[in-house]
């Protein structure tokens, strides 16, 4: 049986990843005639087809592919976990840490981030994906990311989890509605009211669960990907919605004014939390993400409101 070569390992994975030869050849530094000899010698080797390829120059992984794609990222991380750890015994922190954030904690969790890694360990090369949890945990499976950072409500069973923060569950309320000015508020108080959700899975769905746990039914106004719009909806007066994260003000988009007021029901725990793959010791970069987000976030006292302090 030929042999397999870490240069094959990562040229496929490359090019799987970038969706051609052509882009993989560029990003490897390499010519393209050398990456497609490698990638059909490696498909030699394991005797199979691992990518299927189109008129347009573009390829696709097969189902063969894909999984062959994690194992031989698994391969080559470890390898360049080996190579760092002796050159980190002589010197700084190095090497690729590829995190996730969610869309609704990316403004509290990715400037702690950038700011350690830029200041402390400036050759750590920091690569940050925004999005979705679904999409994110899809690419902690398939070795695309090291770690992704999200509610614990949002995450996947087949992970470890590491808890980074408790949270607790907020209204957002217009800075002049009736129940600004309470210390925490019942769901049941509001739900006839509209509610604006974030459109992003599997949060609304989060939320209707949460609101139904206690007896309750959310009556949905508006659904929005953006929690700036949100904010804005809610603070004309247009509903009310939910925050777990919290900003330091209560400004909107527009310059009107929302303000956050605990939830009293007794509603399920929540936690910010680092997902990463079952049965992995973390890297020590990833280690040290989840340390300094740990020491660096605090969830801030709720916005009240300029005329409801």
């Amino acid at each position: 049986m030929p042999e397999l070569t870490l240069r094959q390992l990562q040229y496929f994975v490359a090019t799987v990843d970038l969706g051609s030869v052509t882009a993989a050849a560029v990003a490897c530094h390499i010519s393209q005639a050398a990456a497609s000899m490698a990638v059909a010698e490696l498909e030699k080797a394991v005797g199979t087809p691992l990518l299927v390829r189109s008129r347009s120059r573009k390829v696709a992984p097969t189902l063969a592919g894909v999984e062959f794609a994690a194992h031989a990222r698994g391969v080559l991380e470890r390898v360049a976990e080996a190579q760092e750890a002796i050159a980190e015994s002589a010197g700084s922190m190095r090497g690729p840490l590829r995190v996730g954030v969610s869309l609704t904690l990316s403004p509290r969790l990715v400037p702690p981030l950038v700011e350690y890694f830029t200041h402390q360990h400036p050759l750590v090369d920091l690569r940050l994906k925004e999005g979705a949890p679904q999409d994110l945990q899809e690419q902690v499976r398939t070795g695309r990311l090291d770690v992704v950072f999200l509610y614990s409500q949002q995450a996947d069973t087949d992970f470890d989890q590491v808890e980074i923060a408790p949270v607790r569950l907020h209204l957002m309320l217009p800075a002049d509605h009736r129940l600004a000015g309470a210390e925490s508020v019942w769901l049941r108080e509001v739900v006839e009211e509209p509610a604006v959700l974030l459109d992003v899975p599997p949060t609304a769905e989060r939320m209707t669960a949460i609101v139904e746990s206690v007896g309750l039914s959310i009556r949905v106004g508006w659904r929005s990907a953006t929690m700036d719009t949100i904010r804005t909806l809610v603070g004309r007066g247009l509903g009310y919605s939910f925050a777990n994260s919290l900003p330091a003000t209560g400004a909107t988009f527009d310059e009107t004014e929302v303000v956050y007021r605990p939830v009293a029901d007794d509603v399920p725990t929540n936690s910010v939390v680092a997902v990463v793959p079952a049965g992995h010791r973390p890297p020590r970069r990833v280690a040290a993400a989840i340390d300094v987000l740990r020491t660096s976030i605090r969830q801030p006292e709720a916005p009240r409101g300029k005329n409801y302090v």
